[in-house]
């Protein structure tokens, strides 16, 4: 079943985020007031609306209710960030996150219901989306226009997978960087397998990467 995401606010750093968003298979809704803004939008997902994010009503005829993941990207109006965190909480979407600015507000979003902080000073729309698009991404670095390395959280059912049979390099056209197992860190070899529960470091272009992290999350007894 796809991810559904809504994007809250479409300056320059929600953009970046629908761009990224939009070369993963999920379904995406584009909001902001800017009508300039939502016609930018429009050329990388087709669900892109001209909309207040405090109008409850307005947002739940879009079906922004209905998404898994919700972020806020409006960054210096502090009032709407708050009420559309408030609205989305009562709404009861699992995953809001939310554009912050200034630190001092951290702590207040968080008890408004925002489950995640970002602040584009620290993290890119780039990265978020990659990190947001896949539970088992952990943490994202996008290295230039076409080659990332992600940290991948493997899951804790899986079938463990020999590498030389896994055969990464030719497979996937990834390479296996690291292996994080307990408190070891492990250079991967030919002979080693991908446990459950590992965190491995990926190298290579960003929809490799997500197709590798997919299939080695579905490898399942």
């Amino acid at each position: 079943m796809k991810k559904s995401f809504a994007v809250l606010g479409l300056g320059r750093f929600g953009l970046k985020l629908i761009e990224e968003l939009s070369m993963h298979n999920v379904d995406i809704i584009a909001i902001d007031v800017m009508e300039e803004n939502v016609v930018k939008a429009s050329e990388f997902v087709s669900s892109a609306f001209v909309c207040d994010s405090t109008n409850e009503a307005a947002l739940k005829e879009l079906g922004v209710h209905n998404v898994d993941h919700a972020v806020i990207a409006f960054g210096s109006n502090l009032q709407n960030t708050i009420l559309t965190t408030i609205i989305l909480k009562e709404m009861g979407i699992p995953k809001i996150t939310v554009r912050v600015d200034d630190e001092f507000y951290v702590s207040v979003m968080k008890k408004l219901g925002a489950t995640d902080i970002v602040s584009p000073q620290k993290i890119a729309g780039v990265r978020l989306a990659n990190k947001i698009v896949a539970d088992t991404f952990v943490d994202y670095f996008n290295i230039n226009t076409e080659f990332s390395v992600a940290e991948i959280s493997i899951e804790s059912d899986i079938t463990p997978l020999n590498i030389q049979e896994l055969n990464p390099r030719n497979r996937f056209d990834v390479n296996l960087l690291l292996i994080k197992r307990d408190q070891l860190s492990l250079l991967p070899k030919a002979s080693d397998s991908i446990m459950p529960n590992d965190h491995i470091y990926v190298f290579g272009a960003t929809a490799k990467i997500a197709k590798f992290n997919h299939y080695v999350n579905s490898q399942k007894g």
